[in-house]
This record gives C-alpha cells, sequence and structure tokens, in this order.
C-alpha cells in the first residue's frame, strides 16, 4: 500500500473521518529519505506576501538519521537565493514549506518540510522534517526503522528559541540548536488584552504578534506552500500559529514539520492565512511573517513531534457570541468567535471572548457597574447553564468582572467526574457609569398579617447617601416564635473594588494556557459529595461553586454557619453588597 494510501486508512480507522468538499487533491510524490543525498538541490515553496506562493533554492548540507521515535531524523539544508536575501534568512512561518527536488527522470518529489531555524549568523541554516517521518508520525504508524547513522560533523538537536539555539552552539561547537520556524498570531483582541494573553502563553516560550483588527478575506486553497493555520479562536477573534502547508492527500492536509501544542490526537481548528509582508531581521536571527489567520476551513486532528494533520471539511468549534452596552456612552459591540473545542486551551481562549466587547465599548478604564449573564448550551444539557452575577469597581470594572467563563469552561470541560462538552456560548454585559456598591449597616424585619415578611436594609452606599431597601422575604429554616432571631450577611463580599484605578496596570493576568484552576478541584469535590448521574453531579457542582451573586445578602436563623453556602435564604438587593452585618427580630404576634 502507497504512503499516500496508507495515510487515509489510518486517519480513517481513528475516527477521523475524511469527509470530501470537492475533487480529492492527488498526494504528490515523496523522496524517500534514504535518497537524500548532501549535495542535492532542491526549491522550497511558501508565502512571502498576500497568498501567492513563491520558491527559493535550497542545497542539503547533511541527512542526520536516526531511529529514537518521533523527532529523530532531519535533513539539514542551505537557504539561499534573493528571496531568502530580502527576507532576512529563514522567516517565522516558513515552518512547512515543503522543499522539492527534481531528479533525473523530471518528476519533483517532496523531500520534506523546512521546519527549524538555527543560530547561525546569517540565518540561513534551515533543518527539514523528512517527509517519510511526517506522514508516518501523523498517521500514527511511524515507521521506527533503524536507519544506518551518519556520523555528522555537527549534530543537531532541537530547542524552543533562536536565543536557545545560539546559547546552545556557543556552549557546544559541536552541536546546531534547531527552533521552530513557527509564528503566533492574535487578531481582533485589544491591546490590554494582547498583553494579558502574551502572558499565559509565555510558559509554552509562545510569543504572540498582535495583527490589529481582523480583515475578512476569501478562503485561500489549502495547497502545498500555501499559509495554514492551527487556531485556538476564529471568526472576530483569532489566535493561533501562522504556518506552511506540505503535503496533501485528498481532504488530508500536513503541515508545519514541528508539533503546535504537542497536542497528540487533538480537536484545533485549521484556517488559511494572508502574509502582509516579511520583517527582515537577519542580524537578530528574527525574521518573521506578519500574517494573519484567514477562513476556517475545517479541523487541526493531529499535532504530534514531526508536524500536524488537518482534516479539510466541517468546523466543529464552539460558537460564541458575546454583547455589552455601555449604557452611560450608549455605545454596543457584539464580538462572534469560534472556539477549538480543546479543554486544555477552551477556558484561557474564552476569556478574550467575555472581555473582549466589554474593553471595546468602555474604551478605557473606568469605574462603574456591570451586569454579566452567560448561557451555556450543551447536547449532553436538556437547557442551557446560565451564570448572573453583578461587579462594581472605583477603578476597572471590565477587569473586576473578568474570569468567570473561563472558571464555568474549565469545570465543565476539565473536571475529572464527568466531561461536559459546550455547543455553545453567549455573553451579556451591561456597563454603567454609577458605582452600585454598599455595606450592611442595620436592618429589620416586620410582619403584617398573614403574608410574607418585610425585610427593610438599611445600606450605606459607596460615596453616597444612605438608602432603605424594603423586599419581602422568606424566613430561613429554624426561625420561629422560639428563636425569632436572624443574621443579615453579604452573600458573596468579591464583587466589589474601592481602589482607583492604577493607570500604569496591565489589564490582568490571564489563565495559563493547559492549565487546571483550583476551582475545577473544588468542582470535583463537591460534584463527589452530590447524588445522581455523573452528568448531575457534575452540575450539582458547577451550581455550589457559581452560587455566589455580589448583588444580595443572606438570612441566616441563629444555628446557621456563615461559612455555609448553602445555608439561610439568599435575597437580591439593587446594591453589591461587599461587607457589614445586621441582626434582626422577626415580631411573632
Amino acid at each position: 500500500m502507497s504512503r499516500p494510501r496508507a495515510l487515509a486508512v489510518c486517519l480513517a480507522a481513528a475516527g477521523l473521518s475524511l469527509a470530501l468538499t470537492g475533487p480529492a487533491a492527488a498526494a504528490d510524490p515523496i523522496l524517500p529519505l534514504s535518497d537524500v543525498r548532501a549535495g542535492m538541490v532542491g526549491q522550497a515553496r511558501t508565502v512571502v506576501r498576500g497568498t501567492e506562493i513563491v520558491t527559493f533554492p535550497v542545497t542539503v548540507i547533511d541527512v542526520q538519521r536516526a531511529a529514537d521515535g518521533p523527532g529523530g531524523s532531519l535533513i539539514l539544508v542551505r537557504a539561499e537565493g534573493p528571496l531568502i536575501a530580502e527576507t532576512g534568512g529563514v522567516a517565522e512561518g516558513m515552518s512547512g514549506s515543503p522543499v522539492y527536488v527534481t531528479g533525473a527522470d523530471g518528476v519533483a518529489r517532496v523531500m520534506g518540510a523546512v521546519a527549524y531555524g538555527s543560530g547561525d549568523q546569517a540565518n540561513v541554516i534551515v533543518g527539514v522534517t523528512p517527509i517519510e517521518q511526517m506522514i508516518d508520525s501523523n498517521s500514527g504508524q511511524r515507521a521506527n526503522q533503524v536507519s544506518p547513522a551518519i556520523g555528522p560533523a555537527r549534530r543537531a538537536v532541537r530547542v524552543g528559541s533562536r536565543a536557545a539555539a545560539r546559547a546552545l552552539e556557543a556552549r557546544r561547537p559541536d552541536r546546531i540548536g534547531l527552533y521552530p520556524l513557527t509564528r503566533w498570531t492574535v487578531a481582533g483582541v485589544s491591546r490590554p488584552l494582547v498583553r494579558s494573553l502574551s502572558a499565559s502563553v509565555a510558559r509554552e516560550g509562545i510569543q504572540l504578534t498582535s495583527i490589529g483588527p481582523r480583515t475578512t478575506r476569501p478562503a485561500v486553497p489549502l495547497v502545498p506552500g500555501a499559509s495554514v493555520t492551527a487556531l485556538l479562536a476564529g471568526g472576530d477573534l483569532v489566535v493561533g500559529a501562522v504556518g506552511t502547508v506540505t503535503y496533501v492527500d485528498g481532504t488530508t492536509i500536513i503541515g508545519f514539520g514541528h508539533p503546535f501544542l504537542r497536542a497528540g490526537r487533538s480537536r484545533f481548528l485549521m484556517g488559511d492565512g494572508f502574509v502582509y509582508q516579511v520583517i527582515a531581521a537577519p542580524i537578530t536571527g528574527s525574521s518573521y511573517k506578519l500574517a494573519e489567520p484567514g477562513t476556517l476551513q475545517g479541523m487541526i486532528v493531529g499535532d504530534r513531534a514531526d508536524g500536524i494533520t488537518g482534516r479539510v471539511g466541517p468546523v466543529e468549534g464552539i460558537e460564541g457570541t458575546a454583547t455589552a452596552t455601555d449604557e452611560a456612552r450608549g455605545t454596543q459591540s457584539t464580538v462572534r468567535a469560534t472556539l477549538a473545542p480543546d479543554d486544555r486551551t477552551a477556558p484561557a481562549i474564552s476569556g478574550l471572548l467575555q472581555d473582549e466587547p466589554a474593553v471595546r465599548v468602555r474604551d478605557g478604564i473606568g469605574r462603574g457597574t456591570l451586569t454579566l449573564r452567560i448561557s451555556i448550551t450543551s447536547p449532553d444539557l436538556a437547557k442551557p447553564f446560565v451564570y448572573r452575577n453583578v461587579y462594581a469597581a472605583a477603578g476597572d470594572v471590565v477587569s473586576m468582572s473578568s474570569g468567570q467563563l473561563p472558571r464555568i469552561v474549565s469545570i465543565l470541560m476539565q473536571n475529572n467526574v464527568r466531561a461536559v462538552p459546550i455547543a455553545s456560548i453567549s455573553v451579556t454585559e451591561s456597563l454603567e457609569s454609577r458605582v452600585r456598591a454598599a455595606r450592611i449597616v442595620g436592618a429589620d424585619l416586620r410582619r403584617s398579617g398573614g403574608g410574607r415578611p418585610t425585610l427593610v436594609l438599611r445600606l450605606q452606599p459607596w460615596r453616597s447617601s444612605p438608602r432603605i431597601v424594603k423586599v419581602a422575604v422568606r424566613l430561613p429554616e429554624g426561625v420561629d416564635r422560639f428563636s425569632p432571631v436572624v443574621r443579615v450577611v453579604p452573600k458573596s463580599s468579591g464583587g466589589f473594588d474601592p481602589f482607583p484605578a492604577d493607570l500604569t496596570q496591565d489589564f490582568g493576568a490571564a489563565a495559563p494556557i493547559g492549565s487546571r484552576p483550583a476551582v475545577v478541584g473544588r468542582a470535583e469535590g463537591l460534584a463527589r459529595r452530590a447524588t445522581g448521574t455523573p452528568l448531575q453531579r457534575v452540575m450539582a457542582g458547577l451550581g455550589r461553586v457559581t452560587d455566589d451573586r455580589n448583588d444580595a445578602v443572606r438570612l441566616l436563623a441563629e444555628g446557621d454557619e456563615v461559612e455555609d453556602p448553602e445555608a439561610g435564604v439568599t435575597v437580591p438587593v439593587p446594591f453589591v453588597i461587599y461587607g457589614g452585618r445586621a441582626t434582626a427580630r422577626v415580631p411573632f404576634r
């Protein structure tokens, strides 16, 4: 069986159906690693402006064969020609650029993919991942055949960055440091959130390039040499890595020549891309493509050591819509995005969906009150899960409310009791300039006739005159004529920031990509103590964790513990309650 056919069979056997969207593309012939020799000259295909595929010559320097698992063998080449001189050497974003070698028979065969840059001063020494290795690794059928080792003058070692490559080569002259030539891009995200996201991906060694506003363009065919993007989000918000298509077999796309996030079998989004230009930086060796991910065209289904595997076809993402309205300014912003349904990345990226429209309509740091409503649908739930809360701040009310959607998404997707898939997310935020926050200073309970008692709550609003709020209430269990005392305490005290905004401070740190917040463990513990099916227990734990209304007080009987979140009766009020408490006696006649 041929390798292209074997790849399709292996993917189908793994349950990754190749949904045909048109005539199947015939796979290009390949050049086996055993036929590659030093001195061979090939042509690499890539995009350096727009969507036009161009070429540059490469010469094979060395073939380093190994049989020690994925990422073992490498072909070292030197990139040459006017194009490379113009781009300042090899550029981040060129990873996946296919290298073709034409034999004596006149047939151009794929040798492999430009994948790694090195620490050389001219920025032209490149590591090429053999095409056989990419096909075998991404189909799950890596050959791992022992090949006779050729003793190279310098052994190639993979590292995470250009700086690490230079440091290795300075320390070990017998080594060549190779780093992935990919480039992460974010578009449609406001600057404060880009800073936050950059901090969250820094531990993975990822450097983000912000394109600014999102531009919609027609879809571009994913052919060898074209730009391809592996994405965590697409639509109005785009986050992902820009690379190049190496090999196409029908609806199967192979690219990069190195991993995206080392996720193995995966469910990331796949799109095309548009290159504005190559930013040439030959002295520092940090040339890169200034490129924007484009139209979503399918899914990344494999993310392994020797490259990514994509499938052209339906996009199976989480559909998100978030709308924010600033009542004082009369502005509104709606953001629509598709999130990759990956439990390691969706929580962090969902924070952008929640915060971006609010940052846009507020257009700067400002005090006020924000009412938040989140609705999440799942094919496993009969009705949406809905979360509502109110936040107030003398500083930045948007950052005060940030993080609520990632918290919920983390619990649903990352818990160890029963993962809950998410189909769609809807976020609604309403901002007002008034700071509706208050402390409890006193309370009375009154009864008249046989009706419900009335709570008379005396509040001291922040920087305002005292207020009295009256509301009919239900008494907690245990309150009767023999025990008529009721304590009034805040439902949650974390909804108000009384400090002025620090104009020099960043928006705040997003959750690191791949992290598992402590709140997930808390929800798991609550779920294990609940009853019912695993799904019912997870939702019960989620309900407990998110029972944190800031615009409410609790009525407690004398024996109720304040630390018990289930004790007492919750009473909504028109202020964020951030402190104070009171005691009242219920008149029983």
